[in-house]
């Protein structure tokens, strides 16, 4: 019977690494390059500010478009209006 070679795992191992290797380095690329020091810091409110704000933007009425009449009420004197309109 004749031996027959039998085949090394070294050059499989060898092209596993490589191919991480390069990922990693294609991962560098596109992720390692950006520096934090330019990123836009934006400031947001406080929760009490943005509560402050939106209880003042949906209690009060407010002329949108005069010319079409749209304007911005509140819910419960909107809800009032559409009662009494259909009530009639």
């Amino acid at each position: 019977m004749a031996d027959t070679p039998t085949r090394s795992s070294f050059p499989t191992v060898i092209a596993i690494i490589g191919a991480f290797a390069v990922f990693i380095v294609l991962l560098s690329f596109k992720y390692g390059t950006e520096d934090s020091s330019t990123e836009e810091v934006v400031e947001r409110p406080s929760l009490a500010e943005h509560e402050a704000e939106a209880t003042a933007l949906l209690g009060g009425a407010k002329v949108i478009d005069a010319a079409n009449g749209k304007v911005r009420l509140p819910i419960d004197r909107a809800m009032q209006l559409v009662v009494a309109e259909n009530s009639k």
